[in-house]
């Protein structure tokens, strides 16, 4: 509550409470943003490299890659930048789709993406039992 007799002590009373907020958002914000460092650091660390790495040792390592693509959305779970890799640096590797989750999507769908991925690449349809 404000508890002001008049207009101009209550403008007073919100300023004084204005700037007493901003002061504590402003000391919130460095705060949070000398606690951050640590887990900027940590992604920073090459995180995203490793990842990277490991995923192509293990391309390397492989005679076949597999990818497994949901049947709802194949072109979202389809990792592009792979295939490039695999066609431009490793095209003595081979690569399958495997459409996944067909029993979730109608059979006229599941069949368009089998004529449609099979084009580029095998393409074997595949759902629960």
């Amino acid at each position: 509550k404000l508890c002001t007799d008049n207009v101009e002590d209550m403008l007073k009373k919100i300023s004084e409470v204005t700037a007493k907020h901003d002061e504590e958002e402003k000391e919130k914000m460095c705060g949070s943003t000398d606690k951050a460092a640590p887990n900027d650091y940590i992604f920073g660390a090459g995180q995203s490299r490793r990842i990277h790495a490991e995923l192509f040792k293990v391309i390397d390592s492989s005679d076949v890659v597999i990818q497994v693509l949901d049947a709802r959305d194949p072109m979202g779970t389809r990792s592009k930048y792979v295939e490039h890799y695999l066609k431009t640096e490793k095209s003595h590797k081979h690569l399958i789709f495997i459409l996944n989750k067909c029993d979730l999507v109608p059979t006229w769908v599941t069949k368009g993406w089998l004529v449609s991925l099979s084009q580029e690449y095998p393409t074997l349809a595949f759902h629960a039992p």
